[in-house]
C-alpha cells in the first residue's frame, strides 16, 4: 500500500510538471530579409530564467509548435495529426523511447535549429520544414514585393500540455 501510494505521488508530480514554466523562449532566423526559393534555417532557443533547469522534448517534437502568418493575421503551417501520443508517464518510468530529456543553463541553453524552403505558386507562398513535417502556404494576395512574416509558436510540457509562448520573430519576404 505504501509503496502503491509512492509511485502514485512520484507519477502526479511528474505528470503536472510544466517542463517550460520558468525559462525565456525565442526564436532565431539565419536572416532577416527572404527571397521566394531561399532555404531559411530557424532556432527555437530556450533558456532558464535562473539557474538549471530539466526540460524533455518530444522525439518527433510533436510538443514544439510553429506558425507563420502576415500581419493581417492569416495563419500558415498546419502540423499533421500525432503519429504517437503520450498521455501519461510510463508506468516503468521509462520514457527515453519516445523523450529527449535535456538540463538547460543562462550559459548552455537548449538550441534547435531546424532548416526548411521557401518556394511559391501563382497564388500561395509556401513554407516546408520537413524536420516538423510542415508544409503550409500564406496568400499571396495582400502581400506587396516586401512584406512581413510573423513567427509564432509555442512549447508544451510532454505529460501536462501546459504551453508557453515561444516570443515571436518578424521576418521580410520579398516577392517578384
Amino acid at each position: 500500500m505504501t509503496y502503491s501510494l509512492l509511485l502514485f505521488f512520484a507519477f502526479s508530480c511528474n505528470y503536472n510538471e510544466n517542463d517550460f514554466s520558468d525559462t525565456e523562449r525565442h526564436f532565431e532566423t539565419d536572416k532577416e530579409i527572404y527571397r521566394v526559393n531561399d532555404n531559411f534555417e530557424l532556432t527555437v532557443v530556450v533558456t532558464p530564467k535562473s539557474g538549471e533547469k530539466n526540460i524533455r522534448i518530444l522525439k518527433n517534437l510533436n510538443n514544439i509548435k510553429i506558425t507563420f502568418s502576415t500581419r493581417q493575421g492569416e495563419l500558415g503551417f498546419s502540423q499533421e495529426l500525432k503519429k504517437h501520443f503520450i498521455e501519461e508517464p510510463s508506468i516503468t518510468g521509462d520514457d527515453s523511447k519516445y523523450i529527449d530529456k535535456y538540463t538547460i543553463s543562462k550559459s548552455q541553453p537548449l538550441k534547435k535549429t531546424f532548416k526548411g524552403t521557401i518556394t511559391e505558386t501563382a497564388e500561395k507562398i509556401i513554407f516546408k520544414i520537413p524536420e516538423l513535417k510542415l508544409t503550409d502556404s500564406i496568400t499571396k494576395s495582400g502581400l506587396h514585393k516586401k512584406d512581413t512574416i510573423i513567427i509564432t509558436g509555442n512549447c508544451s510540457s510532454v505529460y501536462s500540455g501546459i504551453e508557453e509562448n515561444i516570443t515571436p520573430k518578424e521576418i521580410e519576404i520579398i516577392t517578384e
